[in-house]
This record gives structure tokens, C-alpha cells and sequence, in this order.
């Protein structure tokens, strides 16, 4: 089993991911006065991130199978390294753009063989517990991307958010090369290009992975809904200034910090799914609030607390599932279950929005709770 050595990598590596997909959106407003534009021309910047990530995950996790994990995970890490500087040094937002479809194109090759390697370096009876770090480390770039990106913009301008990507990802880089060890766990491979389609093709064959992953959409998908139009929400209806509508986001960001381990280690007690459950639950309760209590600032404070701390749970038991229900498929059973994931995440705001424009916050507020509950349907269908 691996040591706390090797696994330091492992864990910084799933922080890259969101810290870029997220940290993004603080810039905006910078980004569209720094070329004279409007912002739906600047969230290309988040878009042209997001397509190359979910898609390339699909395979990234084969190609790994098929060739060697080493050296996949370190692809992955050089080109986010070289999108992040390319991003600094963007002359033009055109640039800036193909920069950030390179960034999504290397965070691909990240997130599921991160996932996939916690999944193979740890004692199975310490899944949950190693898993839910996991998804801690996750919830962590989710929660400080937004904040970093505001600092260095104040003090040293926006581009050294790209700088400082450029660097973070170079550092985990060099610590998993030093420290991840390749024999005989990870000997090198031959194989074709081609190959790789046949593991994603073995992967979606198990009716499991395509439960679970389905799943996982359903579960991102209510959850990415609820946050985006609760923002514009806030604003609109109660005239609540930025930094207090962030504050309100970020609780369930920090909950989620604390929520993922404890998650991780009563599913190892009591199974993944009865806690898959019960965040699902927690989720169900946040939202229900939201929709009947009449708003205050410290009552929304305390319900995205709540929604945090039950999608922290329920993403820690989907997560697990994940890395365990095929064993010797477990990376490209991560790719398939991470580019379903993420999928939630792009297409949700595009689709609630034809909700929330004639409808209002209540109508984003009941299908959210519709989709967490059709995603513990099917992750009810997962057997081991």
C-alpha cells in the first residue's frame, strides 16, 4: 500500500481542476474591461475550459490503461502547466481562449486518474476514509479558486492567477515524479491509440458504471443548478451586494471540507449508498428550506451550510463506488464517470435557465430536488 509519501501527489493534483475551472470566474468582469467586451463573450473562458475537460475524460482514463499512468498523469500536468502560461502571456482574448481550451485539455488527463489512483494505492477497507481526502481536496479548489484569483488580481493583476496555475501544477508535477513509485506497480506499456476505445467500450458494457454515472450527472446537475441561480437570485430579489451573495456560496464550500472525511468513513461502516442516501437527504432538507422560509442572510448562511455538508456526503460515496465497482477497470470506469459528472455541470445552467427566466427561483428550486432524487434512484441500482 502507498505512503502518505506518494499519496501528497495524488491529493494536491485533485485541487487543479476546479482551482482553474472556478478561480476563472472572480476575473470576468476584469477580463471583459482588459479587452472592451462583454461578459458572454468573456465566459468563453469558462466554456472553452469546460468542453475539452469533459470530453477528453472519456478517454484519458483508457489511455492511461492502454499506456502507462505515469506518464499520463504527467502529460496532463505539462499542458495545464503550459495552457496556465500561455493564458498569462495572451496578448488577445483570442489567444486567451485557445489557451483555456489547452488548460481543459491537461485538467482532463488529471481528475480521473487521481481518482482511479487513490482507488488503487489504498487498502480497500480505507477507501471511504482516502476517497473522502479526496474529495476534500476537490471541495478545497472549489472553495479557495474564486478567492485566490481576487487576491492576486488586487495586488498583482489577473494574469498571475495563470501564473500561479502554471506553477502550482508544475509543483505537483515534480512531487509525483519524484515521490510515485514505478516499479512494479506501474510498468510501462505498449499498446495503440485505438485501444483505448475498446476500455471505454468494456467500461459503459457494466450496467453498474452507467448507473452510477448517471447518477453522478443527476447529483452535479442539481447541485451546479441550485448555486448558479441562487446567486442571480439574491441579487435581483434582495439587492444582496456581491461579497455577501459569495459568502453565502462559500458555506458550502467549507462545510464540505469538513463533511467529505466523515463521509468517507461511515460509508466503510455502513455502506455507500444507505450515506449516499442520507446526503441526498440533507441536500432535499437545504432546498426545501430555501423554498418555504422567508429570506434572511443568516438563515441562507445556515441552509447552504446544510446543502454543502449533504452534497460533500453524497459525492463521497458516488466518488467511492466509482473506484470499486470495477476493480481492474478503474481508470477508465473514471473517465466515464467523470465525464458524466461534468457534463451535469455544463448543461445545467444552459437548461435551468428556461425555468428560471418565466418561472423564478421555485421552479430551479423543485427540479433540483427532482434531479437529486432521480440520482439516488440510480446510484440505488449499483450492486458490488
Amino acid at each position: 500500500m502507498a505512503t502518505w509519501r506518494q499519496l501528497l501527489p495524488i491529493y494536491l493534483g485533485a485541487v487543479i481542476g476546479p482551482l482553474g475551472g472556478v478561480g476563472v470566474i472572480t476575473l470576468l468582469p476584469i477580463l471583459a474591461r482588459e479587452w472592451q467586451t462583454n461578459i458572454q463573450w468573456i465566459s468563453l473562458t469558462v466554456t472553452l475550459y469546460m468542453i475539452p475537460y469533459v470530453i477528453f475524460q472519456l478517454f484519458s482514463g483508457s489511455i492511461a490503461q492502454v499506456f502507462n499512468t505515469r506518464r499520463t498523469l504527467l502529460f496532463g500536468l505539462g499542458i495545464y502547466s503550459l495552457g496556465g502560461l500561455l493564458c498569462g502571456l495572451s496578448p488577445t482574448l483570442e489567444i486567451l481562449l485557445g489557451a483555456r481550451f489547452i488548460q481543459g485539455f491537461g485538467a482532463a488527463f488529471i481528475a480521473p486518474l487521481v481518482l482511479a489512483l487513490v482507488g488503487e494505492m489504498v487498502n480497500p477497507q480505507q477507501m471511504g476514509r482516502s476517497v473522502g481526502i479526496l474529495g476534500m481536496m476537490y471541495t478545497l479548489g472549489v472553495t479557495m479558486g474564486p478567492l485566490i484569483s481576487g487576491i492576486l488580481e488586487v495586488n498583482l493583476g489577473w494574469t498571475f492567477f495563470f501564473f500561479f496555475l502554471t506553477a502550482y501544477a508544475g509543483g505537483v508535477g515534480l512531487l509525483y515524479f519524484f515521490t510515485e513509485n514505478r516499479s512494479p506497480q506501474n510498468p510501462s506499456r505498449s499498446g495503440r491509440l485505438a485501444d483505448t476505445l475498446v476500455f471505454v467500450k468494456k467500461a459503459v458494457s457494466f450496467s453498474k458504471v452507467r448507473f452510477l454515472s448517471w447518477a453522478a450527472f443527476s447529483l452535479f446537475f442539481g447541485y451546479i443548478g441550485l448555486m448558479t441561480f441562487i446567486a442571480d437570485n439574491l441579487k435581483n430579489s434582495f439587492a444582496l451586494p456581491s461579497d455577501r451573495i459569495g459568502l453565502i456560496l462559500s458555506m458550502t464550500g467549507f462545510l464540505g471540507i469538513l463533511a467529505s472525511p466523515l463521509a468517507g468513513l461511515l460509508g466503510d461502516r455502513y455502506g455507500r449508498i444507505k450515506i449516499a442516501y442520507l446526503g441526498g437527504a440533507i441536500m432535499i432538507a437545504a432546498i426545501i428550506g430555501l423554498e418555504v422560509l422567508t429570506y434572511s442572510f443568516f438563515k441562507y448562511l445556515i441552509l447552504f451550510a446544510v446543502f454543502g455538508t449533504g452534497a460533500a456526503t453524497a459525492w463521497t460515496s458516488l466518488n467511492t463506488l466509482a473506484v470499486e465497482i470495477v476493480p481492474d477497470l478503474r481508470k477508465p470506469v473514471a473517465s466515464v464517470y467523470n465525464c458524466f459528472k461534468f457534463s451535469g455541470y455544463a448543461l445545467s445552467p444552459l437548461l435551468l435557465s428556461l425555468l428560471y427566466v418565466p418561472f423564478s427561483i421555485s421552479a430551479v428550486h423543485m427540479t433540483c430536488i427532482c434531479f437529486v432524487l432521480f440520482s439516488l434512484f440510480l446510484a440505488s441500482r449499483v450492486r458490488l
